[in-house]
Protein backbone atom coordinates (compact mmCIF):
# COMPACT_ATOMS: atom_id res chain seq x y z
CA UNK A 1 0.00 0.00 0.00
CA UNK A 2 1.39 3.41 -0.98
CA UNK A 3 1.65 6.36 1.39
CA UNK A 4 -1.16 8.17 -0.48
CA UNK A 5 -3.45 5.16 -0.16
CA UNK A 6 -2.70 4.82 3.54
CA UNK A 7 -3.43 8.52 4.15
CA UNK A 8 -6.69 8.22 2.23
CA UNK A 9 -7.70 5.23 4.33
CA UNK A 10 -6.82 7.01 7.59
CA UNK A 11 -8.73 10.11 6.50
CA UNK A 12 -11.83 8.10 5.67
CA UNK A 13 -11.57 6.29 9.01
CA UNK A 14 -11.22 9.59 10.93
CA UNK A 15 -14.23 11.10 9.16
CA UNK A 16 -16.27 8.00 9.96
CA UNK A 17 -15.38 8.22 13.65
CA UNK A 18 -16.16 11.95 13.99
CA UNK A 19 -19.76 12.98 14.55
CA UNK A 20 -21.44 16.20 13.45
CA UNK A 21 -18.52 17.55 11.45
CA UNK A 22 -19.06 21.23 10.53
CA UNK A 23 -19.67 22.03 6.90
CA UNK A 24 -16.80 23.59 4.96
CA UNK A 25 -18.84 26.77 4.50
CA UNK A 26 -19.26 27.07 8.27
CA UNK A 27 -15.54 26.56 8.86
CA UNK A 28 -14.70 29.25 6.30
CA UNK A 29 -17.18 31.69 7.83
CA UNK A 30 -15.85 31.14 11.35
CA UNK A 31 -12.23 31.46 10.18
CA UNK A 32 -12.98 34.79 8.55
CA UNK A 33 -14.82 36.10 11.59
CA UNK A 34 -12.00 34.99 13.88
CA UNK A 35 -9.51 36.95 11.79
CA UNK A 36 -11.74 40.02 11.66
CA UNK A 37 -12.34 39.93 15.42
CA UNK A 38 -8.60 39.77 16.05
CA UNK A 39 -7.98 42.82 13.89
CA UNK A 40 -10.79 44.69 15.65
CA UNK A 41 -8.86 44.25 18.90
CA UNK A 42 -5.52 45.02 17.23
CA UNK A 43 -6.78 48.24 15.65
CA UNK A 44 -8.56 49.29 18.86
CA UNK A 45 -5.28 48.75 20.73
CA UNK A 46 -3.27 50.81 18.26
CA UNK A 47 -5.86 53.58 18.21
CA UNK A 48 -5.86 53.82 22.00
CA UNK A 49 -9.37 52.54 22.69
CA UNK A 50 -7.93 49.76 24.85
CA UNK A 51 -4.60 48.98 26.47
CA UNK A 52 -2.43 45.85 26.21
CA UNK A 53 -4.17 44.32 29.24
CA UNK A 54 -7.72 44.98 28.01
CA UNK A 55 -8.28 41.99 25.72
CA UNK A 56 -10.90 40.36 27.94
CA UNK A 57 -14.51 41.35 27.10
CA UNK A 58 -15.13 42.72 30.58
CA UNK A 59 -12.55 45.42 29.90
CA UNK A 60 -13.80 46.49 26.47
CA UNK A 61 -15.17 50.06 26.23
CA UNK A 62 -18.62 50.46 24.64
CA UNK A 63 -17.19 51.77 21.35
CA UNK A 64 -15.42 48.40 20.90
CA UNK A 65 -17.86 46.05 22.63
CA UNK A 66 -20.92 47.25 20.72
CA UNK A 67 -19.59 46.72 17.15
CA UNK A 68 -18.20 43.32 18.12
CA UNK A 69 -21.55 42.33 19.58
CA UNK A 70 -23.60 43.66 16.67
CA UNK A 71 -21.46 41.87 14.11
CA UNK A 72 -21.37 38.59 16.01
CA UNK A 73 -17.60 38.77 16.49
CA UNK A 74 -17.34 38.86 20.27
CA UNK A 75 -17.11 35.09 20.72
CA UNK A 76 -14.32 34.89 18.12
CA UNK A 77 -12.15 37.61 19.66
CA UNK A 78 -8.82 36.46 21.17
CA UNK A 79 -8.62 36.71 24.95
CA UNK A 80 -4.82 36.71 25.36
CA UNK A 81 -1.87 38.40 23.71
CA UNK A 82 -0.59 35.06 22.45
CA UNK A 83 -3.91 34.30 20.76
CA UNK A 84 -3.93 37.76 19.18
CA UNK A 85 -0.37 37.32 17.91
CA UNK A 86 -1.42 34.11 16.17
CA UNK A 87 -3.52 36.21 13.75
CA UNK A 88 -0.93 38.95 13.21
CA UNK A 89 2.18 39.22 11.07
CA UNK A 90 5.57 39.55 12.84
CA UNK A 91 5.64 43.26 11.97
CA UNK A 92 2.15 43.75 13.44
CA UNK A 93 3.16 41.87 16.58
CA UNK A 94 6.06 44.29 17.01
CA UNK A 95 3.80 47.29 16.39
CA UNK A 96 1.27 46.29 19.04
CA UNK A 97 4.10 46.16 21.60
CA UNK A 98 5.60 49.48 20.50
CA UNK A 99 5.21 52.46 22.89
CA UNK A 100 4.66 54.63 19.80
CA UNK A 101 1.87 52.49 18.37
CA UNK A 102 -0.74 55.28 18.45
CA UNK A 103 1.44 57.53 16.30
CA UNK A 104 2.15 54.62 13.93
CA UNK A 105 -1.60 54.03 13.68
CA UNK A 106 -2.20 57.70 12.88
CA UNK A 107 0.45 57.71 10.16
CA UNK A 108 -0.99 54.53 8.65
CA UNK A 109 -4.45 56.11 8.66
CA UNK A 110 -3.20 59.20 6.83
CA UNK A 111 -1.60 57.02 4.15
CA UNK A 112 -4.76 54.93 3.72
CA UNK A 113 -7.07 57.93 3.48
CA UNK A 114 -4.86 59.85 1.06
CA UNK A 115 -4.48 56.77 -1.15
CA UNK A 116 -8.27 56.58 -1.53
CA UNK A 117 -8.66 53.31 0.36
CA UNK A 118 -11.75 54.59 2.17
CA UNK A 119 -13.35 56.66 -0.55
CA UNK A 120 -13.61 60.40 -1.11
CA UNK A 121 -12.78 62.87 1.64
CA UNK A 122 -15.30 64.94 3.53
CA UNK A 123 -15.73 68.65 2.82
CA UNK A 124 -14.27 68.10 -0.67
CA UNK A 125 -10.84 68.11 0.98
CA UNK A 126 -7.72 67.36 -1.04
CA UNK A 127 -5.86 65.42 1.64
CA UNK A 128 -5.45 64.86 5.36
CA UNK A 129 -2.56 65.31 7.74
CA UNK A 130 -1.86 64.89 11.42
CA UNK A 131 -2.34 68.01 13.50
CA UNK A 132 0.97 69.75 14.25
CA UNK A 133 2.84 68.70 17.42
CA UNK A 134 1.89 71.92 19.20
CA UNK A 135 -1.81 71.27 18.63
CA UNK A 136 -1.42 67.68 19.78
CA UNK A 137 -0.17 68.81 23.18
CA UNK A 138 -3.37 70.70 23.70
CA UNK A 139 -5.68 68.06 22.27
CA UNK A 140 -8.40 66.49 24.34
CA UNK A 141 -7.11 63.35 26.07
CA UNK A 142 -10.44 61.72 25.35
CA UNK A 143 -9.91 61.88 21.60
CA UNK A 144 -6.11 61.81 21.34
CA UNK A 145 -4.45 62.61 18.02
CA UNK A 146 -6.40 64.54 15.40
CA UNK A 147 -6.52 64.65 11.62
CA UNK A 148 -6.76 67.90 9.70
CA UNK A 149 -8.65 67.96 6.42
CA UNK A 150 -6.80 70.13 3.92
CA UNK A 151 -8.29 71.95 0.94
CA UNK A 152 -6.27 74.39 -1.12
CA UNK A 153 -3.60 74.48 1.57
CA UNK A 154 -6.09 75.45 4.31
CA UNK A 155 -7.53 73.43 7.19
CA UNK A 156 -11.25 72.98 6.59
CA UNK A 157 -12.05 70.45 9.29
CA UNK A 158 -10.70 68.24 12.05
CA UNK A 159 -11.59 64.78 13.32
CA UNK A 160 -10.14 62.35 15.87
CA UNK A 161 -7.77 59.69 14.59
CA UNK A 162 -9.21 57.03 16.86
CA UNK A 163 -12.68 57.40 15.31
CA UNK A 164 -11.40 55.50 12.25
CA UNK A 165 -10.26 52.40 14.12
CA UNK A 166 -12.97 50.14 12.67
CA UNK A 167 -12.18 51.13 9.08
CA UNK A 168 -8.51 50.33 9.65
CA UNK A 169 -9.39 47.03 11.34
CA UNK A 170 -11.39 45.86 8.33
CA UNK A 171 -8.67 47.01 5.93
CA UNK A 172 -5.89 45.20 7.81
CA UNK A 173 -7.98 42.04 8.10
CA UNK A 174 -8.43 42.03 4.34
CA UNK A 175 -12.17 42.70 4.30
CA UNK A 176 -13.43 43.85 0.87
CA UNK A 177 -14.14 47.56 1.40
CA UNK A 178 -14.27 48.56 -2.24
CA UNK A 179 -11.86 48.94 -5.16
CA UNK A 180 -9.18 51.52 -4.24
CA UNK A 181 -7.30 50.87 -7.50
CA UNK A 182 -10.36 51.82 -9.48
CA UNK A 183 -11.02 54.89 -7.38
CA UNK A 184 -7.44 56.19 -7.24
CA UNK A 185 -7.07 59.41 -9.14
CA UNK A 186 -10.66 59.23 -10.47
CA UNK A 187 -12.95 61.10 -8.06
CA UNK A 188 -16.04 60.58 -10.20
CA UNK A 189 -15.56 56.83 -10.24
CA UNK A 190 -14.77 56.81 -6.52
CA UNK A 191 -17.93 58.70 -5.61
CA UNK A 192 -20.07 56.53 -7.88
CA UNK A 193 -18.58 53.32 -6.51
CA UNK A 194 -18.96 54.31 -2.87
CA UNK A 195 -22.40 55.83 -3.43
CA UNK A 196 -23.54 52.44 -4.70
CA UNK A 197 -21.97 50.74 -1.68
CA UNK A 198 -23.60 53.33 0.57
CA UNK A 199 -27.03 52.35 -0.72
CA UNK A 200 -26.39 48.65 -0.14
CA UNK A 201 -24.02 48.23 2.76
CA UNK A 202 -22.59 51.39 4.29
CA UNK A 203 -23.53 53.92 6.90
CA UNK A 204 -23.56 57.63 5.92
CA UNK A 205 -22.24 60.29 8.25
CA UNK A 206 -23.25 63.95 8.34
CA UNK A 207 -20.17 66.02 7.68
CA UNK A 208 -19.15 69.47 8.88
CA UNK A 209 -16.34 71.26 10.63
CA UNK A 210 -15.38 69.06 13.54
CA UNK A 211 -16.55 65.97 11.65
CA UNK A 212 -16.52 62.53 13.22
CA UNK A 213 -14.83 60.98 10.18
CA UNK A 214 -12.46 62.16 7.47
CA UNK A 215 -14.22 60.16 4.74
CA UNK A 216 -17.72 60.49 3.38
CA UNK A 217 -18.93 56.96 4.10
CA UNK A 218 -18.11 54.34 6.64
CA UNK A 219 -18.13 51.09 4.62
CA UNK A 220 -18.94 48.56 7.29
CA UNK A 221 -20.46 46.10 4.83
CA UNK A 222 -23.26 43.65 5.47
CA UNK A 223 -23.00 41.23 8.38
CA UNK A 224 -24.33 38.06 6.75
CA UNK A 225 -21.54 35.96 5.28
CA UNK A 226 -18.94 38.48 6.43
CA UNK A 227 -16.30 35.90 7.34
CA UNK A 228 -16.73 34.05 4.05
CA UNK A 229 -16.40 37.26 2.04
CA UNK A 230 -13.21 38.11 3.92
CA UNK A 231 -11.65 34.71 3.24
CA UNK A 232 -12.63 34.86 -0.42
CA UNK A 233 -11.18 38.35 -0.72
CA UNK A 234 -7.91 37.16 0.77
CA UNK A 235 -7.82 34.20 -1.60
CA UNK A 236 -8.42 36.50 -4.56
CA UNK A 237 -5.72 38.88 -3.33
CA UNK A 238 -3.30 35.98 -2.91
CA UNK A 239 -4.12 34.75 -6.41
CA UNK A 240 -3.50 38.21 -7.83
CA UNK A 241 -0.17 38.44 -6.02
CA UNK A 242 0.83 34.99 -7.21
CA UNK A 243 -0.06 35.98 -10.78
CA UNK A 244 2.00 39.16 -10.49
CA UNK A 245 4.99 37.21 -9.14
CA UNK A 246 4.61 34.68 -11.96
CA UNK A 247 4.64 37.46 -14.55
CA UNK A 248 7.65 39.05 -12.88
CA UNK A 249 9.50 35.73 -12.91
CA UNK A 250 8.68 35.26 -16.58
CA UNK A 251 9.97 38.74 -17.41
CA UNK A 252 13.15 38.16 -15.42
CA UNK A 253 13.72 34.86 -17.20
CA UNK A 254 13.33 36.60 -20.55
CA UNK A 255 15.80 39.31 -19.52
CA UNK A 256 18.27 36.69 -18.34
CA UNK A 257 17.98 34.77 -21.61
CA UNK A 258 18.51 38.01 -23.51
CA UNK A 259 21.54 38.87 -21.39
CA UNK A 260 23.00 35.37 -21.89
CA UNK A 261 22.54 35.74 -25.64
CA UNK A 262 24.28 39.10 -25.67
CA UNK A 263 27.16 37.71 -23.63
CA UNK A 264 27.52 34.79 -26.04
CA UNK A 265 27.80 37.25 -28.93
CA UNK A 266 30.70 39.11 -27.31
CA UNK A 267 34.17 38.32 -28.71
CA UNK A 268 35.93 35.76 -26.54
CA UNK A 269 39.51 36.50 -27.59
CA UNK A 270 41.71 39.06 -25.93
CA UNK A 271 42.62 42.08 -27.99
CA UNK A 272 46.31 42.47 -28.69
CA UNK A 273 48.16 45.33 -27.03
Amino acid sequence: MTVEEELTRLCADAVGRAADLPAVDAVMEDSGRQRLAAYYLYSALLAGLIGPDDLMPARWPPELAEPLRQRGLARFAPRTGRALDAELTPAEQATRRSPGRQLEFAQLLVDLIDSGSFGPLCLAADSVRLSPPGDRLGSNKGTGLELELIKGGHVVGRCPVRAHWELVAQHLAGAPLGDPAQAAGRPGVARTTFARRLKDTAIPHAVGVGVAFAVSVHPLGTIAGEGTRLIRARIEAGTDQAGALHRLGRDLSALRAQADGELADLPTGRSSA
